[in-house]
């Protein structure tokens, strides 16, 4: 027979930043998997929950936290990017008027999280989360099942450019050959 687990509760902020700080290292360090942590990081993250705080929880518990505070995050970045001043950097939450918390409701139903407190250490969600969050129906996250967009970068080394003077439409290909010649001596010498 299971035994029913003990209820916990994170209400204290020392805990959450705890957590989330295990978190950022050990996803820095080992990966994800999906939009979590790995099997071998959760038993991490416990640990060091029990050793700082005489804190013990599960695996479940603290991914049961670890979403709920990514869904948090994610309301928060979307508040945040709508236009018009609505977030206050000082008190850390959102000027809007009960109706408007209400149409929010209805589109996300995790903007209760963020209506009754606020999201507490931003900057450690931020970079636990970001990249890790899709804030958006068409945005792509670790565990979509949408193809991740690509990039494409190019890194240039502008120190190994040479410039040489093009030779007008219609050169001779002896010009051509003598001016090749006389830039490969002055590689070769310089």
């Amino acid at each position: 027979m299971s035994q029913k687990r003990a209820r916990v509760t994170w209400k204290q902020d020392c805990l959450v930043k705890t957590l989330l700080e295990a978190c950022i290292h050990e996803v820095t360090t080992y990966g994800r998997l999906g939009s979590s942590l790995k099997a071998t990081s959760w038993k991490v993250v416990a640990d060091r929950l029990k050793t700082e705080h005489n804190f013990i929880v599960d695996k479940k518990q603290m991914k049961n936290q670890y979403d709920y505070l990514r869904g948090k995050y994610a309301v928060w970045v979307k508040l945040k990017n709508r236009t018009g001043n609505i977030y206050d950097p000082i008190t850390n939450t959102f000027n809007l008027t009960d109706e408007e918390w209400e149409l929010e409701a209805k589109s996300n139903k995790n903007v209760d999280k963020l209506r009754n407190s606020p999201l507490v250490y931003i900057d450690l969600c931020s970079q636990l989360f970001d990249g890790a969050t899709s804030t958006d129906l068409q945005s792509w996250g670790p565990s979509s099942t949408r193809p991740r967009p690509t990039e494409e970068f190019f890194e240039h080394d502008f120190d190994d450019v040479q410039c040489t003077q093009m030779e007008p439409p219609g050169a001779s290909e002896e010009s051509s050959a003598h001016s090749k010649k006389g830039r490969k001596t002055k590689r070769q010498g310089g």
